[in-house]
């Protein structure tokens, strides 16, 4: 990415939230109370590695490029906070008080979307 801090939303702060995800985009307020969006169709596609069975064994898979469905990534839950970082220019990371609220407005409206994100353990501030 060309920026190498993220732009950080705090959801729940002040005027931040979620306002809708749709299989275009997510649209959110920031704390300021701006109205903001990520393009789902701009950020780059992470490659995804996942085993499946097949014939009785184990294969290793990557999906990479637009067959991934991947627009960014998230932390562990025994990383606070809870956090899902979209991998556009911005690298837009919005921060949440709980996984509940994480999953409730941005990771389960975003897989309905046809979209996902990646766990990892690294977390740039």
């Amino acid at each position: 990415m060309n920026q190498t801090v993220p732009e950080i939303v705090r959801i729940g702060v002040a005027d931040a939230r979620i306002k809708c995800v749709t299989p275009q985009r997510v649209e959110y307020r920031d704390e300021a109370g701006r109205e903001c969006f990520v393009e789902l169709d701009k950020c780059v596609r992470i490659p995804v590695q996942y085993y499946y069975e097949k014939e009785g064994e184990f294969v290793l898979r990557t999906l990479e490029g637009s067959d991934s469905h991947c627009v960014g990534r998230r932390g562990y839950h025994d990383d606070p906070p809870e956090w899902v970082e979209f991998t556009n220019k911005r690298r837009t990371r919005f921060e949440f008080r709980s996984y509940k609220k994480a999953y409730t407005t941005l990771l389960q409206p975003l897989r309905k979307a046809g979209w996902i994100t990646q766990m990892t353990r690294v977390m740039n501030p």
